[in-house]
């Protein structure tokens, strides 16, 4: 028996822009989002990559983080209530304007956000004194998140339950939600499972019995710890494809997985993703992809999502991305029959 064992010998690089793509949803805004997803890449009248073609490999990636951690509709909003059996109760919407935030920069921002809303409580019953309202809080030695209960609680709306919309879909009493998300609740560190998620306050009429809403882990903060970088059409003459640990959004063409961080293994003040920043990466170890020698590159498609499998988004228009490619060529000179 033999086998041909093409050995790649040279190699040219293919450079991609973002802001090149010629097709997809490039800059689609989308109920105020920005997808900068599933983008085509044509060279015009002429293939990408011309010639025999043993293999691609990712080389490199420049990615500007540009990605706020409070985003439009997505992780800007939870709302708390203050329900009474028979009487009714009191709900208050919480928005916070799209951007970055730190731990204590959230805290001012959420804060700020319940006291405008208690104030703008209608009446007969509001407006709501800053006094009646829970506040928020945050430990920088932790990282941990609390809401605290009000300073001087309302004698009948002491005890104040959290909705959002992935952690705490249905309020009070709902079971822990299964799939993958994120909402602000996530991203300060509370989760599902700690339900009922309320914070209450002091019965005026009856013994004390202060009860804040501690975070269950240390908050995430970031929007997405990681951004699968995916092309199926580059990965479309692999035998196998890639695997993972989810049993949710699963991605079969990862062509690389591009983490939130610096690759410096010292401590630097702040957390990622709370700031914009730029990511560089050289892949020494890197994905490579198999090609046939019939087929040149004509079309390449990018696909970007977060760390829950969904297509990334942004609020606002990102900065361009890059990729550099390093593309081999079939050597036909040292074909062998072992």
């Amino acid at each position: 028996m033999y086998s041909i064992m093409p050995h790649p010998w040279s190699n040219v690089q293919l450079v991609l822009n973002s802001r090149d793509a010629t097709g997809g949803n490039k800059q689609q805004s989308v109920a105020g989002l920005v997808l900068y997803n599933n983008l085509i890449f044509n060279a015009e009248n002429q293939n990408i990559i011309q010639g025999q073609i043993h293999s691609v490999q990712v080389s490199e990636v420049s990615f500007p983080y540009d990605i706020p951690n409070i985003q439009l509709n997505r992780t800007d909003r939870f709302s708390m209530a203050s329900p009474v059996f028979g009487i009714g109760g009191r709900e208050l919407d919480i928005v916070i304007p799209p951007g970055f935030y730190d731990g204590p920069g959230l805290v001012t921002a959420v804060n700020g956000a319940i006291t405008a809303a208690g104030a703008a409580f209608p009446g007969p019953i509001g407006p709501l004194p800053p006094t009646e309202l829970p506040t928020l809080a945050y430990d920088t030695n932790s990282n941990i998140f609390t809401f605290l209960p009000p300073v001087s609680p309302d004698p009948v709306y002491f005890t104040w339950e959290f909705k959002s919309p992935f952690t705490y879909p249905r309020g009070l009493g709902s079971p822990a939600n299964p799939g993958l998300g994120k909402d602000i609740m996530s991203l300060m560190g509370f989760q599902p499972s700690q339900n009922p998620a309320t914070v209450a306050g002091g019965q005026p009429l009856g013994p004390p019995d202060d009860e804040p809403f501690v975070g269950g882990g240390s908050a995430p903060l970031t929007f997405t710890q990681y951004i699968d970088i995916c092309s199926p059409q580059l990965c479309k003459f692999q035998y196998f494809r890639d695997g993972s640990t989810t049993n949710l959004s699963r991605r079969s063409d990862v062509i690389c997985r591009l983490y939130v961080e610096n690759s410096i293994a010292l401590p630097l003040p702040g957390v990622e993703g709370t700031t914009p920043f730029a990511i560089l990466r050289q892949f020494y170890q890197a994905r490579v992809m198999r090609w046939t020698s019939d087929n040149s590159i004509g079309t390449i498609d990018i696909q970007l999502y977060d760390d829950t499998g969904q297509p990334l988004q942004i609020t606002w228009v990102p900065r361009p991305y890059q990729i550099t490619f390093n593309v081999f060529e079939l050597d036909k000179e040292e074909n062998k029959y072992l």
